[in-house]
């Protein structure tokens, strides 16, 4: 990767700043990797450049980096939208969706940078979709990567089946309402905080944060 494709990133994604020169160089060639391995789709006029490719493909890795596994099975073509568009399989207007089934991720590059720039209010698009891309994907998989993914986020499900816990994370109301829409939903609203707010998160609700890094295979400090 060359250095102006390496500024590219570390001027919208402070994690990669905060990564060791080592790792540094391992995201690197996930980003590469990541690029060579997804079609990417312009909708609307919207031209497909160098920062779309490498933030888009950024945002992929940082999600899976603690994972050996970090491609998307069930992914393979990225479509890009100038902003909020209307999609003819739910018949409703969408910043970003996820389809297995035609192996698509849509993204409103407008919402997606919105993501980018404001790194603190829980709302990524680009981690939103890609958590929902890489449950899709490690769902029909049996790799290593897939059976840990599974398991732990089998142990957050047997978690929160005390009602206890259910009571306290609703009487929080540190997660946005829409994660009680389906357990897709649930869990890239959970990921979205660990990126966004983890000392928050670790605070408020110190297991589910844990699981959540287990879910991840987390090992870096945030």
């Amino acid at each position: 990767m060359s250095a102006y494709e390496q500024l590219i990133i570390s001027d919208k994604i402070s994690f990669y700043n905060n990564l060791s020169e080592k790792n540094k160089k391992y995201f690197d060639h996930r980003v590469i990797r990541f690029i060579d391995n997804h079609n990417f789709v312009s909708r609307e006029g919207v031209k497909i450049t160098k920062e779309i490719k490498l933030l888009v493909a950024a945002t992929a890795v940082k999600l899976t980096f603690g994972y050996r596994r970090f491609l998307f099975s069930r992914i393979n073509t990225i479509i890009i939208y100038p902003n909020n568009y209307f999609s003819n399989i739910t018949q409703q207007y969408h910043k970003g969706e996820t389809n297995p089934k035609y192996r698509t991720i849509a993204l409103s590059w407008e919402d997606f940078k919105e993501g980018l720039k404001i790194e603190n209010d829980n709302l990524d698009l680009g981690i939103h979709e890609f958590t929902h891309a890489l449950h899709f994907s490690f769902l029909s998989e049996r790799s290593f990567s897939a059976s840990h993914f599974k398991e732990s986020y089998k142990k957050l499900l047997l978690f929160l089946e005390d009602k206890e816990e259910q009571k306290k994370l609703i009487e929080t109301g540190y997660l946005r309402e829409y994660a009680y829409e389906n357990q897709y939903e649930f869990l890239a609203v959970l990921v979205e905080h660990f990126f966004e707010s983890p000392t928050k998160f670790q605070n408020y609700h110190p297991e589910i944060y844990s699981h959540v890094r287990q879910i991840l295979n987390w090992k870096l400090k945030h």
